[in-house]
């Protein structure tokens, strides 16, 4: 697990830093994941061949409804494995499949959920870049502009990790995180 050199912190409150994981650092409580209205994305169960269990996946697909652009589902943990929290942000039925919007509002929901909880430590994924979703630069500006927020309000998370696949995107999105949080100190 590598960590940038530059974290953000917002006041005295909250910080952001970057690291290439896939999961959070060890006392991560919660950790943030892209996820679609029909939660596709997200981690499949192991199918039952068992006749009783097929009719019943039959039945809760016959009912299932898909979830609204923006919301949150939360996934109980496995062993001691942190909460998931699943940021619906993309439709595949649209194009482009995502939004800023619906990015804006999961994260929202995502930190709000963190803070009913009294969460301290989040990690986040980049939701909402892929797919042809946002750039990186549009994710970050939405992320630290939460995180600023978050911060003005009154928050129990203490600190956020973006984890970053990859040691050159790693590079790349402190780059852009960098430049956002120069250009906001600068008035811009």
């Amino acid at each position: 697990m590598s960590r940038s050199r530059l974290a953000v912190s917002f006041g005295e409150k909250l910080a952001l830093d970057l690291l290439v994981a896939e999961e959070g650092p060890p006392q991560t409580q919660a950790l943030v994941v892209a996820q679609d209205v029909n939660l596709i994305l997200g981690d499949v169960e192991p199918v039952v061949e068992d006749q009783a269990a097929a009719e019943e996946v039959v039945g809760e697909a016959a009912g299932f409804r898909p979830r609204r652009l923006g919301s949150l589902v939360i996934v109980r943990p496995r062993d001691v494995h942190p909460l998931v929290f699943q940021a619906i942000v993309y439709d595949f039925g649209k194009t482009p499949p995502t939004r800023e919007e619906p990015v804006f509002e999961a994260l929202l929901a995502a930190f709000e959920e963190a803070r009913t909880r009294g969460l301290t430590r989040v990690a986040v994924r980049p939701i909402g870049t892929a797919h042809s979703g946002l750039s990186a630069v549009q994710f970050l500006r939405l992320l630290t502009q939460i995180c600023y927020t978050a911060a003005e309000l009154g928050t129990t998370v203490k600190r956020v990790s973006l984890l970053i696949p990859s040691p050159e995107e790693l590079e790349r999105y402190q780059g852009l995180l960098k430049s956002l949080v120069d250009n906001k100190a600068s008035g811009g």
